[in-house]
């Protein structure tokens, strides 16, 4: 029977893995697939939208976006790591599996964001062509 202590620093390594590495893969994920701040800025200007109090020009709305994408990439992938390891957790003490819970969480958020979408796109016709659907 291990001490409580040694099944506390399992947790804590398990948390640190898990945290560093769901960052790790967040800023990997926003750069491979053309979601980091300057290929948003250029989305962004070739859509016709510019953000108010800022030329129209590709550069000041890169500017902006660097401001923002990065800080919250990161705490997307500490959320990810963290519910990872909270259902690792659920998983090993209680009955309910731990990637059963991570696949409920993702069907329930991706329905939440395809709500979300089709309320923006109803909103304004502009956002539509930003998102690329006409």
């Amino acid at each position: 029977m291990p001490a409580i202590w040694q099944i506390g620093l399992h947790v804590f390594i398990d948390a640190v893995f898990l945290i560093v590495g769901g960052v790790i893969f967040a800023l990997f994920w926003i750069e491979t697939t053309g979601m980091g701040a300057k290929q948003t800025a250029q989305k962004v200007f070739n859509s016709g939208m510019q953000i108010p109090g800022f030329r129209r020009n590709v550069g000041s709305i890169e500017k902006v976006m660097v401001r923002y994408i990065p800080k919250v990439t990161v705490i997307g992938g500490v959320f990810i790591g963290l519910l990872t390891l909270i259902a690792s957790l659920l998983g090993t003490l209680g009955s309910a599996g731990g990637t059963g819970l991570l696949l409920t969480v993702s069907i329930v958020y991706r329905l939440y964001e395809d709500i979300a979408s089709e309320q923006m796109m109803e909103m304004h016709p502009m956002i539509r062509s930003f998102f690329g659907k006409d």
